[in-house]
């Protein structure tokens, strides 16, 4: 019988038109996102070296993957049905009594269905495949097809991730005889998986991280994760032990589900009961038959409007009962509760420190994980609902009553709005249990309830419109389900097909960032008009909805289109075209108003293409000699009640080249409307409005050491309802430099190598300045206060307005902001320097622990370099719409506030201390980065960035000891690693590195400087920087590179380390140490002995290649039983550290032994 009911099965799928509608929509789906990525929509690129090959092994692996996550929740229809449609029909009575076993019949039915889904999940496959044949493929995007990646992911992953999730539906389905049931696992299944990856971070529990993926990913990443760019192209995937430990724990558990269900599976009438009660028999009372007479009550029947909104909400709450009174929902609402519970407990993915339990915090993770659910269940519920009289056989019971159709849409709808509002409300209050939880006491109810039902709700209810009118048009619920999974994961992607504007991206509305400082600032309007656009497209679909709603036993898709036709009269029909009008009306205003009155670049791509142009277009200007800022004098007014501001101001230019100068060449703030004179006659040669770019002639030449006034005003662009274009916010401005005019044309992509005869010339920050005198008068509001860089001279008040003067006591680079807020301020000195921090009244948490590594900075450097050159530091804090980084000027220190909300665990020695890193880190640059400014060329963030890193964790070091630092060069080795993984351009040694290498400049630059100190001793290494210090401090041009900064290093380096100033600054090399056994022996004395087998290795990177042959073309070879193939290695006369952790006689764990061993060969 096994044969005949796999046969039976296999004729049931093969006849389903669903079947094949899966199956295309995802062959095209994949189809078309393969040709977008490999560059359909694109013009060929013109450096193929530096891109992603599309069709490459793991880029396959990754995306079908992501599509595989999503096919899950087919599962349930196709292997949920094949156990539950002899349920449905009601067959299962007389079918349970043909002569067959149960063994045939469970199996035969997995079988089938774990064929079919096969079947559907190849056509992804398929579909990339496809997608790189299509024409406008950039064939430098695309590699020649290979079928074994295909067999590989299928067969490793694919496969065995269908039959796991395959046997949980099945098993669920068959237990419960509910299909439902079976998209509820599935969604349990993905809040395990969020639950364990919240508990578990990869870093920390590498191998429980990648056990506990059902879909395997974590385990492919584990061996994939540092794959370099070349690497990501060309390697194949391979098997590892992990990827082994994973599939066959997942496989197991597989086997056990089905070994449960054959077991408790019966062919009886009812499904499998469970419970933890006894039921009791129950009593058999006798009653005399007798016929009692009794009157029937008068039914009056009224139809008025108010009985009908009543019956509404009477029949929504009859549903909503249906739904909360499920095992399945309060199991999802169980696990929902679990995960947001850790997810509010959120740590940072790159460092691993915890924020405080903050309301916005609470809101803004967890809402955005949680929206999804939401999503699902309104989905899942809306087939449900729509389908359920039909399901139970009810339908045509319910299609008699005298309720009308609106009534019944209407309910269902409701319904499942307030099973929304419920479930939002979990959010809310698992926030508050968190923050109790952490002594937090700040509740903020009033922002509870207007982010979740002012901003998140209305966004699930025009999914709601759209699940009803989707599941109404379908009455296959689960391609009903299927369609609406696709549509709100397909939104997201529209961009790819080049898709921009909102108005076009079904119910997405422009983001907004809460921050404490500014709350949502102006971008509320925006985000509302959206919502009401969208609602008005809700609306009509729920009308049309209504046409839709079937009554009756209509036979095909035709009577019911006949039956739509009918009822589009009158107020429906009304209604329903008023409503798409308004629609309509709304994205056409919206659409004029944003991107044709007003363009902006909406997109990187833009963006890039306006960039390419300008090169194009200007590249000729580069290397025109200009003059050098020496003083700027600025009035800056700010209105922070209109976001608006006014700046004029003036520069003092002075010609220091040897040469005159005729042509000036100015770029303006692009987000700006800059005007400008000269006190001199010029004329323009190019006059570029779009661009902000200008060139001008001087009348007359301005002579070498001869001086130039340029007056200008800035104004920001007008701000639109939709567009910012100004940084002034209501409270918490924040304006830097960038907004001001400066000369010369830089191409950020062609910095000079170190080794050019210009290169020194101009420093990394500028080309038209070295230092400068700076003065800024800067007014605000009245309650305000308003900061620039310098000393404050005077404030006064006039017209309502504060008015602030502050000026530099001494020359600083051209970098520099301003900032203006309702601030608390912190005061505090070290020596003759004062400290403050400006900071929002209610985040006063942190303020200690900054102030503390300001401090610690400033003995730090003054100690071992040089003394500092202000009088004053300060940090000020920003709001989080402004970014969430920190950067310094001279004697200021912007700060997010999101770095005011880090949480230090005391209580843990490990647990880094980043308030007061991040003061020490960006007061450092106050040394490395101004007192010393590197050259404009390769290497340059090496004497800043990676300075002033290795500089903060000496100053973390001493204040917090070794087991702080440990674990921060863990992150920093991390992030070196997954850097390197990006790269497009060819990766760098730290002396060479660009700008936008920072994974470079702080991740290796830090393990560089660091090891070295521990190799050569601190103290030579602080003589080599000081001395390089004071050579170069407050130089000017020319100015310092980075292989000065490695000569310095190099001269206190002795001749046996030399190799390390090659290995980590010159090179890109890579060590590969592995302990491959260990013997330990008990001595006499008490002490023990340690027998280690090592294996110590080391190459080179070049472009694509590894290189194991030194410059001398000797290298080393060697095989042991420990590695099937021959081991490659440069010549080794390393110094290798050897370190044994373990418990001290007290107890204590810790060190016991570390040391520096020689590897010669």
């Amino acid at each position: 019988m096994f044969k005949t009911i796999l046969t039976f099965e296999l004729k049931y799928w093969l006849r389903q038109p669903s079947v094949y509608a899966y199956a295309l929509l995802l062959f095209g789906i994949a189809a078309l996102a393969m040709h977008g990525v490999a560059g359909g929509w694109d013009a060929p690129s013109a450096t193929p070296q530096t891109v992603v090959v599309e069709n490459s092994p793991l880029r396959i692996l990754q995306m079908i993957q992501f599509y595989l996550r999503f096919v899950i929740f087919l599962i349930p229809a196709i292997f949920g049905v094949a156990i539950y449609r002899d349920f449905s029909s009601n067959m299962h009575a007389l079918l349970y009594a043909f002569p067959f076993t149960k063994r045939d019949y469970l199996f035969a039915k997995f079988l089938a269905a774990t064929l079919v889904f096969c079947g559907i999940a190849a056509a992804i496959g398929c579909g990339i495949f496809a997608g790189t044949q299509l024409p406008g493929v950039d064939p430098a995007k695309i590699a020649a097809f290979d079928w074994q990646p295909y067999l590989h992911i299928y067969g490793v992953y694919v496969i065995p991730n269908v039959l796991f999730f395959g046997a949980i539906v099945f098993a669920t389905v068959a237990l419960t005889r509910n299909i439902y049931a079976g998209f509820i696992v599935i969604v349990l299944l993905f809040f395990g998986q969020a639950l364990a990856e919240n508990l578990l971070t990869d870093i920390e529990h590498p191998f429980w991280t990648a056990l506990l993926d059902p879909f395997g990913e974590t385990a492919a990443v584990a061996y994939t994760k540092y794959w370099t760019l070349a690497e990501q192209n060309a390697n194949l995937l391979s098997i590892t032990s992990l990827i082994v430990a994973n599939r066959m724990f997942w496989l197991a558990i597989a086997g056990a589900v089905f070994t449960a269900t054959y077991r408790y599976f019966s062919f009886s009438q009812t499904a499998v009961s469970v419970g933890f009660r006894r039921r009791k028999t129950e009593r058999v009372a006798k009653h005399k038959a007798a016929i009692t007479p009794f009157t029937l009550p008068e039914v009056r029947y009224e139809f008025s409007r108010r009985n009908q909104l009543k019956m509404i909400w009477q029949l929504a709450i009859a549903d909503l009962k249906y739904m909360l009174n499920s095992w399945m929902f309060i199991s999802i609402l169980l696990a929902g509760i679990a995960v947001i519970f850790f997810q509010q407990a959120q740590m940072n993915p790159q460092y691993g420190f915890k924020l405080l339990p903050v309301t916005w915090l609470m809101l803004r993770i967890p809402a955005f994980l949680f929206s999804g659910v939401i999503n699902l269940l309104t989905f899942l519920y809306a087939g449900i609902l729509v389908h359920r009289a039909r399901i139970a056989r009810m339908n045509q019971l319910l299609d008699v009553t005298p309720v009308p159709n609106g009534a019944l849409l209407l309910s269902k709808w409701l319904a499942l709005v307030c099973m929304q509002i419920l479930l939002l409300a979990i959010v809310m209050l698992t926030g508050i249990a968190v923050q109790t939880l952490n002594g937090f006491h700040d509740f903020e109810i009033g922002q509870y309830l207007f982010a979740l039902y002012g901003l998140n709700l209305p966004g699930h209810i025009v999914w709601a419109f759209a699940a009803i009118v989707v599941q109404t048009v379908f009455t296959n619920p689960y391609l009903g389900l299927f369609l609406l999974l696709l549509g709100s994961m397909g939104v997201a992607g529209l961009s790819e097909l080049g898709i921009e504007h909102l108005v076009f991206k079904f119910n997405i509305s422009p983001d907004m960032i809460f921050s404490d400082m500014n709350s949502y600032g102006a971008d509320l309007l925006p985000f509302f008009i959206y919502k009401i656009y969208w609602g008005m497209l809700g609306v009509a679909l729920m009308l049309g909805a209504y046409l839709f709603w079937i009554r009756g036993l209509p036979e095909s898709f035709r009577e019911r289109v006949s039956d739509a036709i009918r009822r589009f009269r009158g107020k429906i029909a009304v209604a329903l075209l008023l409503s798409l009008l308004v629609f309509m009306a709304m994205g056409s205003g919206i659409y004029y108003y944003d991107a044709i009155l007003h363009r902006q670049v909406t997109s990187d791509k833009q963006e890039r293409q306006l960039i390419r142009e300008f090169r194009q277009t200007y590249g000729r200007f580069a290397g025109i000699v200009q003059p050098r800022i020496t003083d700027v004098t600025v009035e800056m007014q700010l209105f922070p009640e209109l976001q608006n501001f006014v700046t004029t101001g003036e520069y003092i230019l002075v010609n220091r080249a040897a040469t005159a100068i005729d042509t000036l060449v100015i770029k303006c703030g692009f987000d700006e409307q800059t005007e400008y004179q000269f006190d001199r006659q010029t004329r323009a040669i190019v006059r570029d409005i779009a661009a902000k770019f200008d060139v001008l002639t001087l009348s007359e030449p301005l002579l070498p050491g001869d001086s130039l006034r340029m007056q200008f005003e800035i104004r920001n662009l007008p701000n639109t309802i939709f567009q910012r274009n100004s940084n002034v916010l209501a409270n918490g401005t924040f304006i830097g430099s960038d907004a001001f005019p400066r000369f010369g044309y830089r191409d950020a992509e062609a910095t000079p190598h170190p080794a050019d005869a210009g290169a020194r010339r101009n420093s990394y920050m500028a080309m038209d300045s070295d230092y400068l005198n700076f003065s800024a008068v800067v007014s605000t509001s009245a309650d305000q206060i308003a900061i620039a860089p310098g000393d404050l001279i005077r404030q006064w008040t006039a017209n309502g307005r504060r008015f602030f003067h502050y000026r530099t006591d001494h020359p600083i680079k051209f970098y520099f902001g301003f900032n203006s807020a309702r601030y608390a301020v912190m005061r505090d000195r070290w020596n003759d320097v004062e400290l403050e921090i400006y900071h929002h009244p209610s985040h006063n948490y942190n303020l200690q622990r900054m102030m503390h590594g300001l401090k610690a900075s400033l003995a730090f450097h003054s100690e071992n370099f040089s003394p500092y050159q202000h009088k004053l530091a300060r940090i000020i804090e920003f709001p989080l719409s402004e970014g969430s980084h920190a950067t310094t000027f001279a004697t200021s220190i912007p700060f997010s506030e999101y770095r005011f909300l880090i949480d230090v665990d005391d209580r843990d020695p490990a647990s880094i201390d980043f308030p007061f890193y991040v003061a020490a880190h960006e007061l450092a640059h106050q040394w490395w980065g101004n007192q010393v400014i590197p050259a404009d060329a390769l290497g340059a963030k090496m004497l800043t960035e990676s300075l002033a890193e290795y500089a903060s964790l000496k100053i973390l070091e001493r204040a917090h000891g070794k087991a702080q630092i440990r674990k921060f060069l863990r992150y920093n080795l991390e992030r070196y690693l997954q850097g390197r993984t990006g790269e497009r351009k060819g990766e760098s040694p730290l002396i060479l590195c660009r700008n936008d290498q920072e994974y470079i400049a702080y991740g290796k630059g830090a393990l560089a400087f660091y090891a070295l100190s521990e190799y050569i001793g601190e103290e030579h290494l602080s003589r080599a920087l000081r001395g390089f210090l004071e050579r170069n401090r407050f130089a000017g041009a020319p100015y310092p590179t980075a292989p000065d900064l490695r000569d310095a290093v190099s001269a206190v380096t002795p001749d046996s380390l030399q190799y390390l100033i090659r290995d980590m600054f010159e090179t890109v090399t890579f060590y590969d140490n592995n302990i491959i056994a260990a013997n330990v022996t008990e001595l006499a004395n008490g002490q023990f002995q340690i027998a280690l087998e090592l294996m110590i290795r080391k190459y080179r990177v070049d472009g694509q290649r590894q290189i194991f042959r030194a410059a001398t073309g000797d290298s080393l070879t060697f095989r042991s039983a420990a590695t099937a193939e021959p081991v490659f290695s440069l010549p080794l006369a390393d110094f290798v550290e050897i370190a044994v952790y373990g418990e001290s006689e007290n107890g204590e764990s810790g060190i016991l032994y570390r040391k520096q061993h020689k590897f010669s060969m």
